[in-house]
């Protein structure tokens, strides 16, 4: 009985996190591409995510991130056409999909995403 709880806390702890999604065209890290700012957002985000609502791998990126209070947005390549863009332009083959600096991450580690944030200098 207790592990079915904690199996449910864990699954409630995931209900209440908030995405921060791109609205327009963003600046993607490590690629020259031509964009706006996003309309949700204070500057241009040092991380852009690919992700999808159902992932569990993009939820824990995102709680990496709030804690490490950096500026990331996120596209759902399945509901955003800007989002399905930029997975198919990449080969996207899984989420989430990161771009921190010069580097384009699939899958969440954290020792690697935290490696690639300081060298782009953002821990």
């Amino acid at each position: 009985m207790t592990v079915i709880i904690l199996l449910v806390l864990g699954q409630l702890k995931h209900l209440v996190v908030e995405h921060t999604y791109c609205e327009g065209e963003v600046p993607i890290p490590g690629r020259q591409i031509k964009q706006t700012k996003p309309a949700n957002m204070e500057g241009t985000p040092d991380v852009v995510m690919l992700g999808a609502s159902w992932c569990p791998s993009c939820i824990t990126a995102i709680q990496f991130f709030a804690a490490k209070d950096i500026n990331y947005c996120e596209y759902d390549m399945e509901t955003s056409a800007i989002g399905a863009k930029l997975y198919k332009e990449v080969n996207g083959r899984g989420v989430p999909i990161l771009f921190i600096g010069r580097h384009q991450i699939h899958g969440f580690s954290e020792a690697t995403v935290t490696r690639s944030l300081q060298e782009a200098g953002l821990l």
